[in-house]
């Protein structure tokens, strides 16, 4: 569920986490993985850019939850892990017009 701040909650271990993919965030990404970092989400073939996928989760944990980066790259691996599509679903929060593709061809954004 996403609302107006661009916020995407996401249910994990019985607990409600706020993932924010703001511009600050996306321009921290933008500075490590380059202008089209979003544009790589779209899989072709076997090049799925894992580092990239818990690092989007990762910041977006950072912002949402305000918890140190350790703890918030770590939980980003477990959820991305258990439901690869929540990618998808925090940059549709960030990008309500966004589709992405992530993983073997899957829709992840709806």
């Amino acid at each position: 569920m996403a609302d107006v701040t661009g916020t995407c909650r996401h249910q994990f271990g019985g607990k409600s986490y706020s993932l924010r993919l703001t511009w600050g965030v996306m321009a921290k990404l933008q500075a490590e993985y380059g202008e089209d970092f979003l544009d790589r989400l779209e899989i072709k073939g076997n090049a799925i850019p894992f580092a990239l996928m818990i690092a989007i989760i990762g910041e977006s944990l950072i912002k949402g939850e305000k918890m140190g980066k350790d703890e918030a790259y770590d939980l980003a691996d477990d959820f991305v892990s258990s439901d690869p599509e929540l990618i998808g679903r925090v940059v549709k929060a960030a990008f309500p017009d966004a589709e992405v593709s992530v993983g073997n061809g899957g829709e992840a954004a709806a």
